[in-house]
């Protein structure tokens, strides 16, 4: 029981679940739950429903990184400077989940809602050449583009950052 109570009290149990939370939820988003409504859901729902669930995708891959980081342990982040990949792999995966919160997500975002609302538009003479509906189209890979690959730099900066805490803990610091 007093082995218990010690590990209650330590960060590590905190760190693995924050950690464990951190790469399932990446991979959960990424991988099921994004395929499986784009597979079932009508477009205009798909749409709606990716517009409220990435901010609170990309809040949470944000939060659920500095939670990992405040429990390193055993002194939380005092500790964790002195683990130099795992801070760096840390900062990664926050610069990567705010440039997709506040940039990238957003503008795509925007952007899809735009470009659906110009194909569905009725009055294509004012815009008889499609340059809009390219215009549209481009913003939107561009930005769609770098989502997704800073999501993916964020799930392998994930993994990494397991190996690396695999390293600490097998060697017993």
């Amino acid at each position: 029981m007093d082995s218990f109570r010690r590990t209650v009290g330590s960060l590590l149990p905190y760190h693995l679940l924050s950690y464990g939370s951190l790469l399932g939820t990446e991979l959960y988003q990424s991988f099921i739950n994004t395929k499986i409504c784009y597979q079932v859901l009508p477009m205009k729902e798909f749409i709606i429903l990716q517009k409220r669930l990435f901010p609170i995708y990309f809040g949470t891959q944000v939060g659920l990184t500095v939670l990992t980081a405040a429990t390193y342990p055993p002194y939380s982040i005092l500790s964790l400077v002195k683990d130099p990949w795992g801070v760096a792999s840390l900062c990664l995966i926050a610069l990567t989940g705010c440039l997709n919160w506040f940039v990238h997500g957003p503008r795509t975002t925007t952007a899809m809602l735009v470009r659906r609302a110009l194909q569905g538009s009725e009055s294509t003479d004012a815009d008889s050449d499609g340059s809009k509906v390219l215009r549209a189209n481009r913003t939107f890979a561009r930005n769609h583009v770098m989502a997704i690959h800073l999501n993916a730099i964020a799930m392998i900066a994930t993994v990494f950052y397991g190996f690396s805490l695999s390293a600490t803990i097998l060697a017993g610091a």
